[in-house]
């Protein structure tokens, strides 16, 4: 039974109907991603600005220890963004704008324990594995910076293309987080 805390698109749908949520369709799911790596850039930019801040004290003391204050500050401001959006309101700005909704297989509001898993699993494909392709390319094989970076980007098919082949036309870190991104344009 779904408790009061549910999205705010789903307080209007029977029981029922909850499994029935359709999948987003994937070019209005690939408009959002464009537009949240907008949202996201702006929460990395204030963390960088924090990041800058910190990094002035810490640098004299360590550089490893700078970089890793760093990217922990830009991590916990991705978390942070994403958290507070899909915990309190169910969707980000980008997943509202474009009518798209986050639950969990059963249709209702993910756990935060499924929230955290889906952002894992989404930094691990679109950051982590990409950032590592282009280090193992750029040195280990001596590949020029622009040809790592393109090649690198490949592997951004990764979690995305997994759409295409999957039944229910789930990304990747949704499918492993066990979360869907569902059609909500009816429901609005």
């Amino acid at each position: 039974m779904p408790s009061e805390a549910c999205w705010r698109f789903r307080r209007h749908i029977p029981i029922e109907k909850m499994m029935t949520l359709k999948t987003a369709p994937l070019k209005r799911r690939f408009a959002a991603i464009l537009y949240e790596m907008l949202l996201a850039g702006a929460a990395t930019c204030l963390a960088a600005l924090i990041a800058g801040i910190a990094a002035i004290f810490l640098n004299p003391v360590s550089t490893l220890l700078s970089a890793l204050v760093t990217s922990i500050l830009i991590m916990g401001s991705w978390w942070v963004y994403f958290r507070a959006n899909w915990h309190g309101q169910g969707q980000t700005l980008a997943m509202r704008t474009w009518k798209i909704g986050l639950c969990d297989l059963n249709g209702i509001q993910p756990s935060l324990h499924l929230l955290r898993l889906r952002f894992i699993w989404a930094c691990i494909f679109i950051v982590f594995i990409p950032m590592l392709a282009y280090a193992g390319l750029r040195h280990l094989l001596g590949i020029p910076p622009k040809d790592a970076f393109g090649a690198a980007l490949v592997w951004l098919i990764l979690p995305w293309g997994f759409a295409l082949l999957n039944p229910d036309r789930q990304f990747l870190y949704d499918f492993l987080a066990g979360t869907r991104l569902v059609d909500v344009k009816e429901q609005s």
